[in-house]
Parts: C-alpha cells; sequence; structure tokens
C-alpha cells in the first residue's frame, strides 16, 4: 500500500501462475482500512512467522512421510495466507491440502512452493502500506 491507499501488484508480484497474482491489493486495502498501518504491520509480522513455521512443518511431515500432518500444516498456511491477502500462497496451499486428502502428499509442489514463499517473504518484508 501507498500512502494513498494500496499499492497495485506489478508482473513482479506474481508467483509461478502468471494469472494468479502474488497479493490482493483490495483485501490489503480492507486490513489497512481496518486496523491502520500500525497494526497492520505488527499483524504481518505474526502473519509472517505464521507462513514460515507452517511451511517448515510441511517440510518436516513431508520428511517424515506424514501426508496427513503436512496436509494439515497446508490448511493452517492457506488460512493465514488467504486472510493476509496472499492469494499465491493460499491457493498454492490449498492444492497441496487437496492433494494430501486425496492420498498423495503434495510434495510434488515443493519447487514451487519453495519459489512463492520466497516472493511471498520478500514482499512481507517490508509491507507496502505507510
Amino acid at each position: 500500500m501507498t500512502e494513498d491507499g494500496p499499492r497495485t501488484p506489478t508482473p513482479e508480484d506474481t508467483a509461478g501462475d502468471e494469472d494468479r497474482p502474488l497479493v490482493d491489493a483490495e483485501r490489503l486495502a480492507i486490513l489497512n482500512d481496518a486496523f491502520g498501518p500500525e497494526k497492520l504491520r505488527e499483524l504481518f509480522a505474526t502473519a509472517r512467522q505464521s507462513v514460515v513455521d507452517s511451511v517448515g512443518e510441511m517440510r518436516a511431515n513431508w520428511a517424515a512421510g506424514n501426508s496427513y500432518h503436512a496436509g494439515r500444516a497446508a490448511h493452517r498456511l492457506a488460512g493465514v495466507a488467504a486472510n493476509f491477502g496472499l492469494v499465491a500462497l493460499a491457493a498454492l496451499a490449498t492444492d497441496i491440502e487437496r492433494d494430501c486428502l486425496a492420498g498423495g502428499n503434495g510434495q510434488h509442489l515443493s519447487g514451487l512452493l519453495a519459489e512463492t514463499l520466497e516472493k511471498t517473504l520478500e514482499y512481507t518484508a517490508s509491507p507496502p502500506f505507510p
């Protein structure tokens, strides 16, 4: 977000899927209006840590061969990401969760997850609001 409102996502704000933006600028504007920039920065810091923790848990469960718990971590990741307008990460986490529920483990999406996570963490490192 800029001082005048949400920052419009640029082509660099896409991850893996050219039709799917990295962030939902409208969602960010709603959050900024609801909480104000200072509180939103605090909430984004918490959300960022939750994203990192959920991805770490998912990877640990992949390594342990536990697709059920990998799916649960993906579910948490999808929820946090969606709530904060991180739509590319939310959609990918949902895809991983669905694969786990269907008997897979979602690990075939780990490369795209790493790419999307990196872009998301870059974007959220310095939240784009005043």
